[in-house]
């Protein structure tokens, strides 16, 4: 069944190298078995195994346990709608994590920026214990700070940002600077769960952009000409010069542009529209940084009306 879900459902996906990393796991485990096999007791097994090493060459966490039996719950479900199977095989989950809301302080971001540039406070006030001297501690990471901008001005995902160019491609998104516009999909992709729609470049970041675009060969995010695939170490030496800890991720840039924006007061429908993601997800998860948050419920505990 699995076999049968790569070779004719994993091709048409949006991205189907994922069905390809989860599949030698799945297969380590779950290989020699019947369909009739997959129960919620093997499946705890399964996590459990993952989790601990026991497959693959290191223990992972229960998030990306949850995601490979999430494909081997896709690939079931295929089989049977194909007529492949005589009937649905359920495949038991473990709880969603919690979803993350660490955000960056605007002196956060700024110290991030700065260690992206080799930048570090190097003398601090001994009261307050503020910076009051900085200086440059190492070479800086140019791609890295491009990244940053980016991710605070657009709110996009990680790996949308590594793949912008400069001209319509079928890899990735594009700039388009003459018409002051950001496209964060690329020419034919197909529209997946994680909306990527275009927006406007903003004014903050719109000279920098021209700028880049001068200095650089195929987009913004490149290393000596060639776009780079994840942002690990250069990002984890600025979060290091900058003070910060391993929770501050390179997704946490999206965050970061979200509750921005509410902060400012922008209604939740556009922050929707601008970010890519569902009202929903904003709602629940960002929304009592909006300054309206439950307004209306504020008001009823005031003077006389309290208790009518």
């Amino acid at each position: 069944m699995l076999a049968f879900y790569g070779e004719h459902r994993a091709p048409e996906m949006a991205h189907p190298e994922l069905v390809g990393f989860h599949m030698p796991h799945l297969l380590a485990f779950f290989g020699d078995k019947m369909c009739g096999f997959i129960d919620g007791t093997a499946c705890r097994a399964y996590i459990a195994a993952r989790t601990k090493g026991k497959i693959g060459k290191r223990p992972v966490a229960m998030g990306t346990a949850r995601r490979e039996l999430e494909t081997l719950q896709a690939a079931l479900n295929f089989a049977y709608k194909e007529k492949k199977l005589i009937y649905p095989v359920p495949v038991t989950l473990p709880r969603k994590s919690v979803p993350r809301e660490r955000w960056l302080t605007r002196s956060e971001a700024a110290r991030l920026l700065a260690g992206a540039l080799g930048i570090t406070a190097t003398a601090f006030d001994i009261q307050s214990r503020q910076p009051v001297k900085w200086g440059r501690m190492s070479r800086p990471s140019y791609h890295v700070a491009r990244f940053i901008l980016i991710g605070l001005y657009s709110g996009t995902r990680h790996e949308a940002i590594l793949a912008l160019r400069w001209s319509p491609n079928s890899a990735g998104g594009w700039f388009d600077i003459e018409n002051r516009v950001m496209y964060r999909r690329g020419e034919g992709q197909a529209e997946t769960k994680k909306r990527r729609p275009p927006v406007p470049i903003q004014d903050g970041i719109e000279l920098h952009v021209k700028r880049w675009r001068r200095i650089t060969v195929n987009g913004p995010v490149e290393y000596h000409g060639r776009l780079i695939k994840k942002e690990r170490r250069g990002w984890a030496r600025a979060c290091e010069l900058a003070g910060l800890g391993d929770e501050v991720t390179p997704h946490v840039m999206k965050h970061t542009c979200i509750t921005w924006m509410l902060q400012r007061g922008d209604p939740i429908w556009e922050v929707a529209g601008f970010t890519g993601t569902s009202e929903k997800t904003i709602r629940e998860t960002y929304g009592h940084h909006s300054p309206s948050h439950m307004s209306t419920a504020k008001r009823r505990f005031h003077g006389r009306s309290l208790g009518n």
